[in-house]
């Protein structure tokens, strides 16, 4: 790596620790790297140009539209009503609702801070009147919906699917047992917590006709992620077309199953879907042109060159890869460090072995942990707003769930029949 190379990363590391927008962060160095190197004006636009043309990308706002229209109807309700009678008898009550609930939605929506921000409302105040501490429900909250971003439909893995030219089928129902592995582990951490910190709970058990009565309301919701794969699965359609036809599918059941007539919250969720594919859009048209200096200066081939170096062990690698996206996932916006370090990262994994699709899974897990910690956490900050609560108190709270989370991705990463079964079987 050249002396160009070193001033672009701290660059970007200088302008990250100042909390500058993620996007300027990447693009800044890169821009300034074009103008030393004497490259023409237009080459960066026009390679952020290239990152965006894909079909598959096309999945990715569709994705975040379905959720959207789901957070303005009743639909989370009725989610939340089926996981209360199935799972609210259990030690926690309510906090193992809130993790199945997770589960549920991250089956339509794709995304950590979607789910918060949808279904999440619906959990904290429920939790809250049923007299749980609100920094709890917000925390709680925060670890659930990790679950959204591996559990198909997976936005981040759609993405990591298209940079690393991976299959994203594959990817998508690579996901789906590490998804369960994790609300397992959720669930189980939380019987401790509920016992532990005297949880509130529930001990009426539901009566079987009550679990009917709530599934059967809530089954045209729950039928999404089925109709989605199982759609896939046969060749009917691809991802994209898979996105298309999931919206339609929840247009449908809005309007004649669950009668909303009041289409306003369809202009509504399509500004919402505007707003947060722009941000996507940004970073990763940003990212792009960052990672494309990175491969110039070789810092990919000195990545694998140095850890390599340090092992060839395929075991020892995945720890320290584990290791450096978890420090990465600190500072950076899990998009933009998935972006950024999946062309670094996953070429150097598969040469000593491991499977592209079980690359994709641990790097999008991993990254999506920072939505957990200081100083970025946008989970957390966004589960604080939602509770009203200081964020800090809600950080204090969010780390027994953390430790369960990181040995979940231990797991995961070490167990990759887990990730492999399902893609290998179908």
């Amino acid at each position: 790596m050249g002396m160009l190379g070193v001033v672009v990363i701290a660059m970007f590391v200088l302008l990250a620790l100042l909390r500058v927008p993620v996007w300027v962060a990447l693009l800044a160095p890169a821009l300034w790297y074009s103008f030393v190197e004497g490259q023409p004006v237009i080459f960066p636009a026009t390679n952020m140009m290239r990152s965006l043309d894909s079909f598959t990308f096309l999945a990715i706002p569709l994705f975040i539209y379905v959720g959207s229209l789901m957070n303005h109807g009743d639909i989370t309700e009725k989610i939340f009503d089926f996981a209360d009678s199935l799972v609210g008898h259990y030690d926690g009550g309510l906090a193992q609702v809130n993790i199945v609930t997770s589960l549920i939605f991250a089956g339509i929506s794709g995304s950590a801070l979607a789910d918060i921000g949808g279904v999440g409302r619906v959990l904290i105040k429920s939790m809250t009147d049923a007299d749980y501490d609100a920094d709890f429900s917000a925390a709680l909250t925060s670890a659930s919906a990790t679950v959204g971003p591996i559990f198909p439909p997976s936005i981040p893995l759609i993405i990591f699917g298209i940079i690393a030219e991976v299959s994203v089928l594959s990817l998508l129902l690579a996901g789906a047992l590490p998804a369960l592995l994790t609300v397992a582990a959720l669930m189980l951490g939380t019987v401790y917590v509920a016992k532990t910190q005297d949880l509130p709970s529930n001990d009426k058990r539901a009566s079987v006709r009550d679990i009917g009565r709530t599934f059967l309301v809530a089954l045209p919701a729950l039928l999404t992620p089925v109709v989605l794969v199982s759609g896939m699965l046969a060749g009917v359609f691809s991802p994209t077309e898979a996105a298309g036809v999931t919206v339609f599918y929840i247009l449908l059941v809005n309007t004649f199953v669950y009668r909303i007539v009041d289409f306003g919250y369809i202009w509504k969720a399509a500004v919402e879907t505007t707003k947060t594919s722009g941000s996507i859009v940004i970073i990763l048209a940003a990212a792009s042109v960052f990672s494309f200096v990175l491969s110039v200066e070789n810092i990919d081939t000195m990545f694998a060159q140095t850890l390599f170096t340090i092992s060839e062990n395929k075991l020892v690698l995945l720890l320290l890869v584990n290791l450096v996206l978890l420090f990465i996932g600190l500072f950076l916006d899990p998009i933009a460090a998935l972006v950024m370090m999946t062309p670094i990262v996953a070429p150097t994994l598969v040469e000593a072995g491991v499977d592209p699709v079980h690359v994709g899974v641990i790097m999008v897990f991993n990254l999506m942990l920072g939505l957990l910690t200081p100083p970025l956490g946008l989970s957390v900050y966004l589960s604080a707003d939602i509770a009203d609560v200081p964020v800090a108190r809600v950080f204090s709270r969010t780390k027994v769930y953390y430790v369960i989370l990181i040995a979940a991705l231990l797991v995961i990463t070490y167990v990759p029949q887990i990730t492999m079964y399902v893609p290998r079987t179908f």
